[in-house]
């Protein structure tokens, strides 16, 4: 019996050995093609950073290469469509070219934007972008048609619905990770940009650290875009993010965050309740 069930281990560890040389035989052989990592993504209209003095960096889409690594530099050539019209609706870094570069080596290459806000209620706006040539004898998209990694569409969604803002400014109390850490934070609305709140002290650390959130006037959602924190320099190069929600009568926060002031970065769960004055 011990005999029979050694037998049956050895042809069962054999069979995986066989099967995983299979697995590593296999290897893409083209053809050879540049595409978009991926084909869809969402971005609010009021993205962008408002100081100019926190992380500040442009939204990237990914291009990559699905072939070895060519020679010389590649170039992949795109157009843009869709109802978003360009410097209206969003900036597109060197929008004249209309072109991604690939240096020699690499095989990710980046086409970067931003949205621009406004106050007007005019719904989602799309932005599709399609690539039309590739050099280095590479095909624009995957498949006989090219259909498969040859679009990427973005969808800029309005965040203009008819909220009170004045109902986020006052002092909030911070319940951080259920009752763990409790402190106030005092939060301010950005006029200027009409969907963007500044929470002072909103880590707990310092009255005078800040850090901004991109308001989803139509969804009841927020963004905190990764930032440098700024107000102090206790915290100096220290990097946060998160996302959140309030209720319809802005009288209560949840949300999510994260910063990496010394070693590796914690999840941090928050509850808001705004004040009484």
């Amino acid at each position: 019996m011990q005999k029979l069930i050694s037998k049956i281990v050895f042809v069962f560890l054999f069979g995986a050995m066989l099967s995983c040389e299979k697995a590593e035989d296999i290897i893409f052989e083209g053809p050879y093609h540049a595409r978009f990592t991926e084909t869809e993504s969402v971005i609010l209209e009021n993205y962008n950073d408002p100081l100019n003095q926190n992380r500040n960096e442009l939204t990237a889409i990914q291009v990559h290469i699905a072939a070895p690594t060519p020679n010389s530099t590649t170039i992949v050539e795109y157009n843009v469509s869709g109802t978003a019209v360009e410097n209206v609706d969003y900036v597109l870094e060197d929008g004249d070219k209309k072109r991604v570069l690939i240096p020699v080596g690499q095989h990710i290459g980046e086409i970067k934007y931003f949205p621009i806000n406004n106050r007007e209620q005019s719904g989602d706006k799309t932005l599709k972008f399609s690539i039309t040539t590739v050099n280095n004898n590479l095909e624009a998209g995957f498949g006989e048609t090219g259909v498969n990694g040859r679009f990427h569409t973005v969808t800029i969604k309005d965040d203009d619905c008819l909220v009170d803002l004045r109902k986020f400014e006052g002092t909030w109390e911070f319940d951080q990770n259920e009752g763990e850490f409790i402190y106030d934070v005092e939060i301010l609305v950005d006029w200027g940009a009409n969907n963007r709140i500044f929470m002072f002290g909103y880590t707990g650390l310092d009255s005078t650290l800040f850090a901004f959130a991109n308001l989803d006037l139509c969804s009841g959602e927020f963004e905190i875009p990764e930032q440098y924190l700024a107000g102090t320099n206790q915290l100096e190069g220290t990097r946060s993010e998160g996302t959140g929600s309030f209720d319809s009568e802005v009288e209560l926060l949840s949300f999510s965050y994260s910063y990496d002031i010394a070693g590796p970065e914690t999840i941090r769960t928050v509850q808001a309740k705004k004040k009484e004055e």
